[in-house]
């Protein structure tokens, strides 16, 4: 409900009072670029200057113009923050010096661009949010196609869509939006001189975006952003005075429905008034809470031609037409008031029940009241005007709530007046006003009124009164039934609408968490799919694809076994390929059960929407139109959301595949070459110069040819390894065997690559038998040992311990110590990354980067676990490994 209240609006006082206050955004707003939104900011701030104010240039794109530059001399600037991106310099805006510097006004340029990749905030508009924050009063610029709400409307006219957009918001923060025009003409004859590019981009220009009928609609949408700009300030000026309106600034049309079948000419008269005189125009309906179902449908036919003619429907809720219409008038500054005339009047009619013409003539002098002569219907055929539904429960209940009543004052009577019996009947009014609603009070009312009257007034049995005390007491209890059921029946439908509204929001919002919690696409379209079918008891199916009838790929459907015939699929067909709603309640393809609905977002198909509209039980109204539209926006936002973060983990997936590719090129080219030239070394020292190597020289050559082929053989199974690991191929065939077993053959193995090494082994002989897979296990082994013993010192100690822990559940802790440089903690977890190539640890001259990572996929396919800590008394590296020893149980599980 609205009501015109004459003291100052709090809210608007507010927002005036922070336009006021240090820290205030001024925006010189242009069509095009060009049109000399930098030259008049620069030309106001040498005024200011002049007149002793603190103006600070904080960036300045001049673009080369000689007439800019010269306006920016004599004025303070803050040195641009160079920034390095992909190798190049480039020159951004020093918001921290501009914070330190702290001027009166500061003036940023281009409040659309786009930082470079290292700046503070991704976008220049933040930087501006956060200066201003600080108590700095910004002056910037902007170009009305970079405006956030008229994206979509410039891409349709140039064909170009903008990706640099700022939000709504920060225009309606901004203190002063000044418009700074250009005639097109000018603008080319600009574009031409090259005063705006240079010739070769001009020419480009001119023949693209920079063409006449381009800059016309662009100059229009500035003019109208700008007039809804003064708009909203001659509104926030009204509320924060309190005087009230409306103002005759701006026409502004009000065309009030009644739900009737003459409301299609006036909604199309008021189309052409507000055509004509350039006006905003709204069409309301005030619902009185008693509409029946055939009145709520026509009124949302009215609404629909209302929206398709360009005009912004509402539905009002109250009990007087003419006071809703009015204080809603008043609150949006209404000039023009326009009602249709009421042909079927007769010569005579109650002062409440006069045509709405009248009574808004009768009641204000302020607004310009046009009535518009609607077509004639003919006596008998008149429509029906909403009143009072009867259910026949409530009425049921309602006779027996008299009932009761009479029979409880009854039994009172002896002991109570006749004017507190009333009381009685009174109770049964406020019950049939809170169970029932006011119609049913009313009856509870008047039949009350009759039942009192005969049953308690003399002469008793008859609705004759001789009396006139209980004359005053019965004729008082009417009026007071009267106005208590009135009371209580608005109440209750206060308390059902505040229900329902209480219902709608607490579903968006657990709507929009579950949303904003769902990882994929699927679990997205699951959450409003089911959120859809709660709403309004309909099958709902949501559609991924529909390029032809043939490739309509359902993804999930509430009830499961619901599918689209070939005739809904053709229109899922057209939406797909139209981008535009088809189906029941539309304009096309109407006839069908089911309305389909295409989600998009800025252009990008995310999926569709099929609703079988036909089996809804209840008719949809203008609040259930809403709400759909409402759930579909979310669900394609989430959609969009999910998409691009799957595209982003795509992404980052190539980006490290190609960062591993790289690293495994590198590592082959290195741990395969580097032994493979030690071996053909060798070999060909042995087949040339056999006769003058003594047989200790040849003996060498040859446990050096076979110490380069073990090394590259473990290189080698270390990458068919990782090779398996990666791509879940490696099985895990597990069988008991002892750890000196496991220990004594990966110690073999290594052989000659530790001999200059001390090897202790520290251990009890009662270690219980590990069920494990052996060969994968040694092989976690070698790695650690060859990479243990890479980093020790000539003669250092690789100590390896192992014990039992018998926690739950019990595992065997195997610790290998090296004396190395040892790894700092930093490092820990990323040496068992793939290829890690930063700090010491398995990277070296001679280490490829994959025995750790090997290791920790090798034990964690086991359960157990790997890491880094460091050695005794702070020296070396210390892996510790653990196995989980298996039960019976956990044998079974795992064979499972």
């Amino acid at each position: 409900m609205y009501s015109a209240d004459q003291r100052p609006d709090p809210n608007a006082l507010l927002k005036a009072a922070r336009r006021e206050a240090r820290g205030c955004l001024r925006v010189f707003l242009g069509a095009a670029p060009g049109v000399g939104k930098t030259y008049t900011m620069l030309r106001t701030a040498r005024e200011r200057a002049e007149e002793g104010d603190d103006i600070v240039i904080g960036v300045v794109e001049s673009h080369g113009r000689a007439d800019t530059e010269a306006l920016c001399e004599g004025l303070s600037r803050i040195p641009l923050a160079p920034l390095q991106h992909h190798g190049r310099t480039f020159y951004e805006f020093d918001i921290d010096a501009a914070l330190e510097r702290k001027p009166t006004i500061l003036l940023v340029d281009e409040l659309a661009h786009r930082n470079i990749p290292g700046s503070r905030h991704p976008r220049r508009y933040q930087d501006i949010e956060e200066l201003l924050d600080a108590g700095i009063d910004v002056w910037t610029t902007v170009n009305v196609q970079h405006l956030e709400s008229l994206n979509d409307d410039v891409a349709r006219i140039t064909g170009i869509r903008m990706r640099e957009t700022v939000p709504d918001t920060l225009l309606e923060r901004a203190r002063d939006v000044s418009l700074v025009d250009l005639t097109p003409e000018e603008l080319l004859e600009r574009l031409r001189r090259g005063k705006v590019y240079i010739p070769e981009q001009a020419r480009a220009a001119m023949e693209g975006y920079f063409n006449e009928s381009n800059l016309n609609a662009l100059r229009e949408l500035a003019i109208q952003t700008m007039a809804e700009r003064v708009d909203a300030d001659v509104k926030v000026a009204m509320d924060a005075s309190g005087r009230a309106g409306p103002w005759p600034v701006r026409p502004h049309l009000l065309v009030v429905v009644n739900g009737s079948d003459d409301d299609v000419s006036l909604v199309r008269a008021a189309h052409r008034m507000a055509e004509r005189r350039l006006a905003v125009w709204r069409a309301v309906y005030v619902d009185k809470g008693v509409d029946s179902p055939e009145q709520q449908l026509a009124v949302e036919k009215i609404f629909s031609l209302v929206t398709r003619l360009g005009g912004d429907p509402l539905r009002l809720q109250g009990h007087s037409q003419l006071d809703e219409v009015i204080n809603y008038a008043r609150s949006i500054n209404a000039t023009i008031i326009m009602v249709g005339r009421d042909g079927n009047r007769r010569w005579w009619s109650w002062p409440w029940s006069r045509p709405l013409a009248q009574r808004l003539i009768a009641h204000t002098d302020v607004f310009d009241i046009v009535v518009v002569a609607q077509g004639s219907v003919k006596q008998g055929t008149r429509k029906r005007q909403p009143g009072w539904r009867v259910r026949p429960p409530q009425l049921l209940a309602t006779s027996l709530a008299v009932m009761a009543s009479l029979g409880i004052a009854h039994l009172l009577e002896p002991w109570l007046e006749l004017a507190n019996l009333s009381l009685v009947f009174l109770a049964a009014v406020l019950f049939s006003a809170i169970w029932a609603g006011t119609a049913m009070a009313m009856f509870s009312a008047v039949v009350g009124f009759l039942v009192f009257n005969f049953f308690f007034t003399e002469p008793r049995l008859t609705f004759a009164m001789v009396e006139r005390g209980q004359l005053l007491t019965v004729v008082f209890f009417f009026l007071v039934a009267l106005v208590v059921g009135q009371l209580a029946g608005r109440g209750r439908q206060r308390l059902v609408a505040l229900r329902a509204s209480r219902d709608q929001t607490q579903l968006l919002l657990r709507y929009a968490e579950q949303l904003s919690t769902a990882t994929d696409s699927a679990s997205a379209a699951k959450v409003g799919v089911d959120t859809l079918v709660q709403c309004f008891e309909v099958p709902v199916i949501f559609i991924e694809t529909a390029e032809s009838a043939s490739e309509v790929q359902v993804v999930y459907a509430l009830p499961d076994a619901e599918r689209l015939d070939m005739t809904a699929k053709q229109a899922a067909v057209w939406s797909w390929q139209h981008q535009k709603p088809s189906g029941q309640g539309t304009q096309t393809l109407s006839q069908q059960a089911w309305r389909l609905l295409p989600l998009a977002v800025q252009g990008e198909k995310v999926g569709m929407l099929a609703l079988k509209l036909s089996a809804s039980p209840k008719a949809l109204n203008h609040e259930r139109e809403s709400l759909i539209d409402t759930l579909v926006r979310q669900l394609s936002m989430a959609l969009e959301r999910t998409r691009l973060v799957a595209e982003l983990n795509t992404t980052r997936v190539s980006e490290e595949n190609e960062r591993l590719r790289s690293a495994l090129l590198s590592s082959v080219s290195h741990d395969l070459r580097t032994p493979l030239s030690s071996i053909i070394g060798a070999t060909s020292s042995l087949i040339e110069l056999k006769p003058q190597l003594s047989e200790d020289d040849q003996r060498e050559l040859l446990d050096g040819i076979l110490s380069e082929s073990e090394r590259l053989n473990r290189y080698i199974q270390n990458l068919l390894d990782m090779t398996r690991l990666g791509h879940g191929t490696l099985k895990i065939e597990r069988d008991w065997v002892s750890f000196d077993d496991v220990i004594n053959s990966a110690l073999k193995r290594l052989g000659q690559s530790l001999k200059h090494v001390v090897v202790r082994k520290q251990w009890p002989t009662t270690l219980p038998l590990l069920y494990v897979h052996p060969a994968l296990v040694e092989q976690a082994l070698v790695n650690v040992l060859d990479n243990a013993q890479r980093f020790s010192p000539p003669g250092g100690e690789l100590l390896i311990k192992a014990h039992l822990n018998e926690g739950e559940p019990a595992t065997l802790v195997i610790t290998i110590e090296d004396q190395g440089p040892g790894i700092s903690p930093e490092l820990r977890e990323q040496v068992f990354d793939m290829f890690y190539s930063g700090g010491d640890g398995d990277r070296s001259a001679h280490g490829s980067g994959l025995g750790l990572a090997i290791c920790r996929g090798m034990i964690g396919a086991h359960g157990g676990t790997i890491n880094a800590d460091t050695g005794e008394n702070g020296r070396g590296t210390a892996i510790v490994i653990t196995l989980p020893l298996l039960g019976a149980d956990m044998r079974k599980m795992d064979e499972e």
